[in-house]
């Protein structure tokens, strides 16, 4: 019998969607999707955190076959990025050059140097985790149930391309703490750092197809950076005792920055994976280096960190923070991918004004708790990128930042009037009671609705009063049932006037001549 494989440049472990209303998603592999990428929209896996690490993959293969991974300048590396995208597609005997060169370091169960994992941990580490704690929303352990009833007594096999989901996500977002000891020379350890996203919001420009997108998707590498190999390009395996891989580069950048050690043990014949072993890769941890995908925000101490996903919060809540290079006292950085798409990158018009953004997040703690993972897109936003701060800033991106300024401002508003109002109307000093979280759910619905109708309406100057009304009737609609009660009718009054904080008082027209 055969030894079981599983190459992810052929087998249809992605989703990918055709160009053009109502296509039928397809499922394909790395090569196809690289080939056809011009033809189709849009690809993804139905694992979130799994997608964000597969646009990473996804933008190293496109910088290695186009020769966008290294450069001597800017300028050069801007004009070579022209010349692809005046193409209008990846080439095809490119593709077929890089993966017959790395043939075997895309199978998911190559003996030697299986994709993204560690064949030494067979041997390393005494005992495997399970797979169910590889595959994502699996109950493990002690752990309770989340999205499926599985228990470590009977685990039930995963398919090899939901193993390759589940081991992109552990990669980019896998939990710090305990893990299975592994043991090396002399070492015996037993717990990991967090994975390099964990807890935090990852953005990706999306052109008219897949193809700009991911050329797009590719950031600058620096002038005479290192140019280091991804891990799938090289039969060398990394000294799990040394130092992790620095950042140099882009493939140290997008897909060296890993911290856990993964190897998944495959069925009979490669279609299924029956256990896995997920462990520490590193002992000693370089120095970090700011992912491109990422916002940046700067303490009032100092410190700089990567903004964190909340999955209570719209994308669209941080759209200035997305589309001005840095906030107006330089304490928010947006994604450095954004720098390459504005208007001096020499985007051609057309390209930039359908450019998108999408959004991958997961609200997860920095050990072990995972809450909720998301996926978002906007409308074509990045048409109103710009590379300066606020203060120079075209008029657009003034409206759609003072749409946001304003709907935040009336947020807040809304969530201490909704408190005060039901302390006042029960008689009790503390205490949320039920119409905040319907009233701010209600609110921000509505208030999406309207910021992105005041962006994308040239002929607004600005918000106005468009959110107090929107926090008004939120207010009114969850205290209904109270305000009938003359008492407390009188009490949610006084508070309601506070909704109407900066009010703007409509400017009368001129009158006309007599």
């Amino acid at each position: 019998m055969p030894p079981p494989t599983y190459d992810l440049t052929t087998q249809p472990w992605l989703y990918a969607r055709p160009l053009g209303a109502g296509a039928e998603v397809k499922q394909l592999g790395l090569h196809d999707v690289l080939t056809h990428a011009h033809e189709l929209a849009d690809v993804e896996v139905p694992l979130p955190p799994a997608t964000s690490g597969l646009w990473r993959v996804l933008a190293m293969l496109t910088a290695r076959t186009t020769g966008l991974d290294v450069a001597e300048d800017l300028d050069e590396w801007l004009d070579r990025r022209a010349e692809v995208l005046d193409r209008g597609h990846l080439i095809e005997a490119n593709l077929d050059a890089y993966f017959t060169t790395h043939a075997g370091g895309f199978d998911l169960f190559d003996p030697d140097r299986p994709w993204m994992q560690d064949p030494r941990l067979g041997e390393q580490c005494p005992k495997s985790a399970g797979v169910n704690k590889l595959v994502w929303g699996r109950p493990a352990g002690n752990n309770a149930v989340w999205l499926g009833h599985h228990i470590d007594a009977d685990p039930a096999p995963v398919t090899s391309a939901e193993a390759a989901w589940s081991l992109l996500a552990w990669l980019y977002y896998g939990a710090a703490g305990r893990c299975a000891s592994r043991v090396v020379g002399e070492t015996n350890e037993a717990n990991v750092t967090a994975g390099p996203l964990r807890r935090v919001v990852s953005f990706h420009p999306a052109g008219p197809d897949l193809f700009h997108s991911l050329v797009l998707n590719i950031p600058y590498p620096g002038d005479d950076a290192d140019n280091p190999p991804a891990p799938w390009e090289t039969p060398e395996l990394p000294d799990p005792l040394g130092l992790a891989p620095r950042g140099d580069g882009l493939a140290g950048r997008l897909v060296c920055r890993y911290r856990h050690a993964v190897l998944l043990q495959p069925g009979t014949d490669g279609g299924e994976v029956t256990d896995a072993c997920i462990t520490w890769a590193w002992r000693r941890a370089a120095p970090d280096v700011r992912d491109p995908y990422l916002i940046y925000d700067t303490s009032r101490a100092g410190t700089i960190y990567a903004r964190h996903a909340d999955s209570a919060r719209a994308v669209w809540r941080d759209i200035d923070a997305l589309l001005l290079k840095s906030s107006a006292h330089g304490a928010t950085r947006r994604p450095e991918i954004l720098d390459w798409c504005g208007p001096s990158a020499g985007l051609p018009p057309e390209v930039r004004a359908r450019l998108s953004l999408r959004a991958f997040g997961f609200d997860q703690d920095g050990q072990t708790r995972d809450k909720q993972w998301f996926a978002a897109t906007t409308p074509p936003v990045l048409q109103w990128l710009t590379d300066e701060d606020v203060g120079a800033a075209p008029e657009s991106t003034l409206r759609v930042t003072a749409a946001r300024d304003a709907a935040e401002r009336s947020g807040r508003a809304l969530r201490i009037v909704l408190l005060k109002a039901w302390q006042a109307a029960v008689g009790v000093a503390e205490g949320e009671g039920p119409w905040l979280r319907r009233g701010l759910t209600r609110y921000w619905q509505r208030a999406e609705q309207q910021f992105w109708s005041i962006a994308f309406d040239e002929t607004h100057t600005g918000p106005g009063n468009t959110f107090i009304h929107t926090a008004v009737e939120a207010f009114d609609h969850v205290t209904d049932a109270y305000a009938r009660r003359p008492r407390a009718a009188e009490a949610l009054e006084k508070v309601r006037r506070g909704l109407y904080s900066g009010w703007v008082t409509p400017t009368p027209p001129p009158e006309e001549p007599q």
